[in-house]
């Protein structure tokens, strides 16, 4: 179990914003000493640093990323249901329709999540685009000029 200092230098954060974090429900510690300090276990920094890399890589705002956070929890424990009640069974009648409902809400949650994700990645397809857009007219810009630079000094 780390304390707050520990987990603030390996995740390269300040104690400041895992707190931040901790209020907005995207992390918490497993637990906290008798004096009331935060611990976190090694599953707790991996979160922290999943969180952050949301946050770094696809460009989310914190209340993105928690949405995010809420689908995958809302999945998981679906998940569970599902293999809890239904995994290895044969489905008949009432259970049957059960079993589907269960299904449509998993597709409906990674649906939600996929397009989430498709959309960053199109904003950021369009935005690299224009960047190679730009990188080439400045390359033929100064290939222009280059050429002309070469073709006037012989």
């Amino acid at each position: 179990m780390y304390r707050i200092e520990e987990v603030a230098q390996k995740t390269h954060m300040t104690k400041r914003a895992l707190r931040y974090y901790e209020e907005l429900g995207l992390v918490s510690p497993s637990g906290r000493t008798d004096s009331g300090y935060r611990m976190y276990t090694d599953a707790d920094v991996e979160q922290i640093l999943h969180v952050k890399d949301i946050r770094d890589l696809l460009g989310a705002s914190l209340a993105e990323i928690k949405d995010m956070m809420e689908l995958s929890r809302f999945y998981d424990e679906q998940r569970d249901y599902y293999n809890l009640h239904y995994k290895d069974r044969e489905p008949h009648g009432v259970e049957l329709l059960k079993r589907i409902e269960t299904l449509k809400t998993l597709e409906e949650t990674l649906t939600s999540q996929r397009t989430f994700l498709q959309n960053k990645m199109s904003r950021m397809a369009e935005l690299l685009k224009s960047y190679d857009e730009k990188l080439d007219r400045i390359v033929n810009k100064k290939n222009e000029l280059e050429a002309k630079h070469q073709g006037g000094n012989n």
